[in-house]
């Protein structure tokens, strides 16, 4: 990289003010476009000479606050709400957007993955699974091996044995 001079930065910028590319530019003065938007905006160099730009405005963030609807807790009511309505051929799309949830968590419940008590979820370990597969672990079987014989996750195999540590 090549450390320009006042000079250079203020032909830099006048370069740039007549509309030349920050791309080019770079190449031109042997600095990188990252380097380039930094002298033309005056986040560097400020000082150098030179006609400033302005920096693109960056559209404001919704917060938490400002978003149209707080979240929506799955409970039971709406998992089985979901499920129902889903059941009945109503498009995912439209019961997410009905229940104030992501289309995403439709889908997630309709796959078993979320919502409810975990005992009726896809792959949920009952108290006798659990310890068998502690017990399983215990004589050395990988975590891997255990999700394929019990039908579950590797993930809910590796969280069993972590709340059994944590006891």
């Amino acid at each position: 990289m090549t450390r320009l001079s006042d000079d250079d930065v203020a032909r830099l910028r006048e370069r740039y003010a007549t509309g030349e590319r920050q791309a080019d530019l770079a190449v031109a003065f042997g600095v990188s476009q990252t380097s380039v938007s930094a002298l033309v905006t005056g986040r560097t160099r400020a000082d150098a000479g030179g006609p400033l730009a302005q920096a693109p405005a960056k559209p404001p963030r919704a917060s938490r606050s400002t978003q149209a609807s707080p979240r929506v807790r799955l409970t039971d009511e709406v998992v089985a709400q979901v499920r129902r309505r889903v059941g009945e051929g109503e498009a995912r799309a439209e019961v997410a957007s009905g229940l104030g949830i992501s289309k995403a968590s439709v889908d997630s419940i309709m796959a078993g993955r979320r919502g409810g008590s975990t005992a009726g979820r896809a792959g949920a370990l009952d108290v006798a699974a659990r310890a068998r597969v502690r017990a399983a672990h215990a004589a050395g079987q990988s975590q891997s091996s255990i999700a394929r014989e019990m039908g579950t996750s590797q993930q809910m195999v590796s969280k069993v044995l972590r709340a059994a540590q944590e006891r």
